[in-house]
């Protein structure tokens, strides 16, 4: 996984960035791992479980290529967990703002 954590602060907000260049790591894992970062914890110690906000398989499954090999088109969601917004892009980019 090729990733990056940066941590700026822009509006007295605190944002970090993940991006992962492995397609083999789901985008729930990457997710997990960005929050982590953000709350300072491992990612075990999280507390919330990601699927009490978002299903972790959908969210997999929302960007992942089609049937074909295809990749999908570009997009992203967002919800908030613990007290982040968190915000996926389809090309496995993860912010996490406070």
């Amino acid at each position: 996984m090729s990733e990056h954590a940066i941590e700026n602060c822009t509006d007295a907000h605190e944002i970090t960035e993940r991006t992962t260049d492995d397609r083999d790591q789901p985008l729930s894992a990457a997710v997990i791992e960005a929050v982590a970062d953000a709350a300072d914890l491992e990612p075990a110690e999280l507390g919330t479980p990601l699927y009490d906000q978002i299903d972790p398989d959908a969210l997999d499954n929302l960007f992942s290529d089609r049937h074909n090999g295809m990749a999908r088109g570009s997009g992203h969601v967002v919800f908030t967990l613990l007290d982040y917004e968190v915000t996926v892009y389809s090309d496995g980019y993860v912010v996490v703002r406070e």
